[in-house]
């Protein structure tokens, strides 16, 4: 398997690209995630019902948090921080 995706042109980023790449992450949540806040409060104003937007933007920051906590509980949880 990894010599076929090798073949396809995949392979380990180094730390600039990773970089670049996590910035890009960051930006694109927040874009999606202020663009959901406002689309569920525009329709909670016009229609008076909370929407299916709400429910995407809830869920997208609690996989976020839930992912982040568990993630950081495997690497060593608060072993870093003093």
């Amino acid at each position: 398997m990894k010599g076929t995706l090798r073949k396809l042109g995949f392979r380990r980023m180094d730390e600039m690209e990773m970089e670049i790449s996590l910035k890009s992450l960051r930006w694109s949540s927040l874009y999606s995630g202020c663009a959901l806040f406002i689309l569920a409060v525009y329709e909670k104003i016009t229609t008076g019902e909370i929407s299916w937007a709400w429910f995407i933007l809830i869920t997208q920051y609690l996989v976020f948090w839930i992912t982040n906590y568990i993630l950081t509980q495997k690497m060593g949880g608060d072993a870093g921080e003093e």
